[in-house]
């Protein structure tokens, strides 16, 4: 269960995860930038029937404030936190990759093919090659032969979310819907990957 998502105890269905402050999907997402943080926005239905805002704002501090106690201080930020509408809406930023994956206890990876390899991942199954920000349809290569071509950058993913890239996306696994040239959403919580440039 992700930590950050006790929340979603507190604030019910429908996240919206996403990367840069103008980037506002209407899905669960996030956005990787080239320096590698990593910026998160959560939208959820919020209950205060069964949470007070207060509560929910002073359970994301201790959660971050646990976290960054043990590793580097401000790993973890919280930008803002607000309910509108009956909604919460939350955006946060991870210092790296590895902040978000920890805080969050999900699979989650940023870094190139070759690195991937390294860190355990197999590229199985099939790969749908993308142009213009669209995959293409009836065309697809095993991830196998990927793994020795080009090193592409790449994110792994183990979540449902929207996925934007700092780069023009390349190649996607199965289960993975390309929505534009540096977006695409993972649509389970299979392991997705997306090969960019």
């Amino acid at each position: 269960m992700k930590r950050g998502f006790i929340l979603a105890v507190v604030i019910g269905a429908g996240c919206i995860l996403t990367g840069c402050s103008s980037f506002s999907p209407e899905v669960t997402g996030v956005s990787v930038s080239k320096n590698g943080t990593v910026t998160e926005v959560v939208r959820e239905n919020f209950d205060a029937s069964y949470y007070s805002e207060e509560e929910l704002k002073n359970t994301v501090e201790s959660e971050i404030t646990d976290y960054n106690s043990s590793h580097t201080d401000k790993a973890v930020k919280k930008k803002s936190l607000k309910i509108k509408d009956g909604e919460a809406q939350m955006r946060m930023v991870y210092d790296s990759w590895q902040d978000y994956a920890g805080f969050n206890h999900v699979g989650f990876y940023v870094g190139d093919i070759n690195g991937a390899i390294q860190a355990g991942y197999a590229f199985e199954g099939t790969f749908s090659p993308v142009t213009d920000g669209k995959a293409a349809e009836g065309s697809s290569v095993w991830g196998s032969s990927l793994m020795s071509g080009t090193n592409y950058k790449t994110i792994v993913v183990n979540e449902a979310l929207l996925v934007d890239v700092p780069g023009k996306i390349c190649y996607v696994s199965d289960g993975v819907k390309v929505t534009g040239k540096s977006e695409a959403v993972t649509e389970n919580t299979d392991t997705a990957y997306i090969l960019y440039e």
